[in-house]
């Protein structure tokens, strides 16, 4: 995997380790991120953007943008949360337009934020990678 951006030492490890755990040895050398901190709405702490595609059409660059404001800690989870996002589009399951879920169309306009199922995947895990990060002794 390809890391780009001022990410700090521990943000780099974190970043690196929730990837390892998400992504098969083969698609991660595949994946190039492009990390950047910058001045988000009050309510967002991250978002992540497909930045380019591979010969076959699949999503293989991404733009991963995290609150500045936000404390180390925030910024951390975020991270972890929008790497699962990277891993939804990665592997197909969840395209840009978010209208298919693995597979089945979902409109995503009729279902609130919170009860979007990439969302609630994305919340869940990136707690557990996050968690297993602070557990993780390297």
């Amino acid at each position: 995997m390809v890391i780009n951006g001022k990410l700090n030492k521990k943000q780099r490890n974190a970043l690196e380790y929730y990837a390892r755990l998400l992504f098969t040895p083969q698609l991660l050398k595949h994946i190039e991120i492009t990390v950047k901190f910058i001045k988000l709405e009050d309510y967002h702490h991250g978002l992540v953007t497909v930045d380019d595609y591979n010969v076959l059409g699949s999503p293989r660059a991404f733009i991963i943008e995290i609150n500045r404001t936000d404390n180390q800690e925030t910024k951390l989870v975020s991270l972890a949360h929008e790497l699962v996002h990277v891993k939804q589009y990665a592997r197909n399951e969840l395209n840009e337009e978010m209208t298919y879920w693995r597979g089945k169309y979902v409109n995503s306009d009729e279902i609130p934020y919170e009860q979007q199922p990439w969302e609630i995947e994305a919340e869940s895990k990136g707690k557990e990678l996050y968690e297993s990060f602070c557990n993780h002794k390297t």
